[in-house]
């Protein structure tokens, strides 16, 4: 099967979209299909090779490369709406078995253009925007959708109902690569290797934004002088970065590369997704973080907010320790209960590791190509 994965990202970047992207893009190579990764050529430098986007990613290069020029004028909108025009229509995407894209405009120029297309998305846009309702029920059935690809169950249904065939839909978590996370280290090699002080340590990984919920996180640190708090994502020294520069016991620490982010986990007695609804409900921007997928595969406890989208994957006192969201004296009295806990800690760790084997790229990327084969 020939799939021409088109995007209006210009690669590298950090964003992770992109990494999820690249993750895919090598594992469905890795599964056998030829991949096409098409990508904007900017007028003011010279596109990425194919190798060094791999190496960035760390993901084997189990893929091609093209790009395809528009107009670029460092514009978000107009840069989104003119790969949607040119990108289906690149002779990749014309020759391929199925375009697939993450961008709702390529969707929508590819279905112009007349070329089979998979949406993936992680977002319940008919959730978060009732007037697109007539548009997704038209993009259900036109006789070139393929089908959509959803990274929750929440996703999913918000598309069923609204009209969209089940058929057509897919739930597909999200996964991770299982290499990554050799070699395996102890909480206290790991936070010797980080440079961490021998102490109670919870570690976030991910943007560093208020938006993410790290506001609350910082209020946790506030309550908890003695326990370090890693906060490993960051991009500039913004609201967060400003307030835990007067909090001794929070790390800031620049993006990493996957590789280089997993000792932090290693290091973790508790590793932390913001107890929070804003990102999935106010924001919209996060659903089922895909950080949820690497927690449990490094097996250190986890602490969340008992949201819809968290809970497809993890279970309270089974794989993870999930409190009210928005809570701030729920989420502190159970990160005490953790960090207090040892046998508690190393319970739900265990369940933690049992449970994330299953969930690699590898095997998601088969199941994916499976349903685009049988919607072919």
């Amino acid at each position: 099967m020939h799939i021409a994965y088109v995007t209006d990202q210009v690669l590298p970047r950090t964003a992770t979209d992109t990494r999820q992207m690249l993750a895919m893009a090598a594992a469905m190579g890795e599964a056998g299909a030829y991949v096409t990764l098409v990508t904007p050529a900017r007028w003011d430098r010279a596109p990425a090779t194919r190798d060094d986007v791999a190496a960035y990613y760390e993901v084997a290069p189990t893929f091609q490369m093209a790009t395809v020029r528009s107009v670029y004028p460092n514009i978000r909108g107009i840069e989104k709406l003119a790969q949607g025009l040119v990108g289906p229509r690149h002779p990749a995407a014309r020759q391929a078995d199925v375009v697939y894209t993450r961008t709702l405009p390529i969707l929508l120029g590819a279905l112009f253009a007349e070329r089979p297309v998979v949406y993936e998305t992680y977002r319940p846009w008919p959730n978060q925007q009732p007037l697109s309702h007539p548009l997704f029920r038209w993009v259900g059935q036109h006789k070139n959708f393929v089908g959509a690809v959803l990274h929750s169950r929440l996703a999913m249904e918000s598309y069923a109902r609204i009209g969209v065939p089940r058929e057509k839909l897919l739930t597909a978590h999200n996964g991770h690569h299982p290499r990554v996370l050799q070699p395996s280290l102890t909480p206290q090699q790991a936070r010797a290797q980080c440079g961490l002080p021998e102490q109670p340590t919870v570690v976030y990984t991910g943007r560093v934004s208020l938006k993410k919920g790290l506001g609350l996180v910082l209020d946790l640190a506030e309550a908890l002088p003695e326990v370090t708090f890693v906060l490993v994502g960051s991009e500039g020294y913004g609201p967060v970065e400003q307030r835990a520069a007067g909090l001794r016991n929070v790390r800031i620490v620049p993006w990493q590369p996957l590789s280089a982010t997993v000792p932090y986990l290693y290091a973790a007695d508790v590793l932390l997704i913001p107890p929070t609804s804003k990102p999935l409900e106010n924001v919209g921007n996060t659903v089922l973080p895909i950080k949820t997928f690497l927690y449990l595969a490094a097996g250190r406890a986890i602490l969340a907010g008992r949201t819809p989208d968290v809970e497809e994957v993890l279970t309270d006192n089974h794989n993870a320790a999930l409190v009210t969201p928005d809570a701030f004296d729920a989420a502190l009295a159970r990160l005490r209960q953790l960090l207090d806990d040892e046998a508690l800690r190393l319970r739900l760790a265990t369940q933690a590791r049992t449970d994330g084997e299953a969930l690699t790229w590898d095997r998601r990327a088969e199941k994916v190509l499976h349903f685009i084969a049988a919607r072919l």
